[in-house]
């Protein structure tokens, strides 16, 4: 989806509404961020649109609904004006596609592809994080360089996606004998301590604020994939992209398309297999100057192009050209 400035802008009166039914942190990250952004710059060119979200449907019509993973009752929004926002969990929708008129990959230009295999109105964004978020970490960098910071190996998702993690234990396991290192988990609301061999793990509650407090002394992170391909190939690489936005550099998994796309972008290796993994681990942790340029690389790579106002100004030309095709 472009994300210049419409030739012409469209003035009249519009009412928008993005719709969240669930209580998932994808709705943050799609909505919650973005809204604020786009609400900023339509008024900035004198816009008059009225831009709502939430849990809830509105009560009378409006001019464009979004959908983040759901499908509205009939009547609150024409088709054509109807749009699926789709980052994951493709098949809860798959066989209503139909009731959409515009159908947004919001997670990665793979799932964009299939879509658009089966829908005429197909888009792809990516995931960005907020300007906020970017600033932190670059904060973070000018306060320590990754090389200077405590020796910590930081990993943070779902619960879910600790298949991702788990079967890099015998990995994690080898580079603790040679190496004086702690890893953070950051999942769930468990704290609690555990050592896998030599390695001393940690639990900690994920919360944003953990993230990011973890992120600034953390030295390495790592984002292994889980092993199905829908949260493998399909996904994005947004959970690797958060770290080096929040100054802390990430090795990621190679069997994500979009996660190589965006490493080769700051110069970090990926890894899939076991060796791959525990070499990557061993070469970075043992290259301070390397291991500090990619962060830097990596955190103006999420600056320049993985922000929400870049999200914020491909709404607005969705708006104002899509309205009258």
């Amino acid at each position: 989806m472009p994300e210049e400035k419409p030739s012409a802008l469209d003035c009249r009166p519009l009412r928008i509404h993005f719709w969240t039914p669930h209580p998932w942190y994808s709705a943050v990250i799609h909505v919650d961020r973005v809204v604020p952004q786009l609400r900023e710059q339509a008024a900035a060119l004198g816009l008059p649109w009225q831009i709502t979200f939430g849990d809830r449907l509105p009560e009378t019509p409006v001019d464009w609904l979004l959908c983040l993973k759901g499908v509205p009752p009939a009547g609150v929004c024409p088709v054509e004006r109807t749009v699926l926002l789709l980052p994951d969990d493709a098949d809860r929708v798959w066989g209503r596609l139909q009731r959409f008129g515009h159908v947004v990959s919001v997670t990665s230009e793979a799932l964009a592809s299939l879509l658009g295999a089966v829908h005429p109105h197909a888009w792809f964004m990516d995931e960005t994080e907020s300007p906020e978020w970017i600033e932190g970490g670059r904060r973070t960098l000018e306060r320590a360089a990754p090389s200077n910071r405590q020796p910590l190996l930081l990993w943070h998702g779902t619960r879910e996606s600790m298949l991702g993690l788990q079967p890099l234990r015998p990995v994690l396991e080898t580079f603790a004998r040679e190496t004086a290192v702690e890893l953070v988990v950051l999942t769930g609301k468990e704290e609690k301590a555990e050592r896998w061999g030599d390695l001393r793990v940690r639990h900690t509650a994920w919360s944003p604020e953990n993230l990011a407090a973890l992120a600034s002394q953390a030295r390495l992170s790592i984002a292994p994939a889980r092993p199905t391909l829908a949260d493998s190939y399909l996904k994005n690489a947004g959970r690797l992209r958060r770290l080096f936005g929040a100054g802390c550099p990430a090795i990621g998994d190679a069997r994500v398309a979009d996660v190589v796309k965006f490493s080769e972008g700051c110069g970090m290796p990926v890894a899939q297999t076991p060796d791959e993994w525990l070499a990557a681990l061993r070469q970075l942790w043992r290259e301070p100057a390397r291991l500090d340029e990619i962060a830097r690389r990596g955190h103006a790579l999420v600056s320049e192009r993985y922000s929400t106002v870049h999200t914020a100004a491909q709404w607005l030309w969705f708006f104002c050209t899509q309205g009258g095709r």
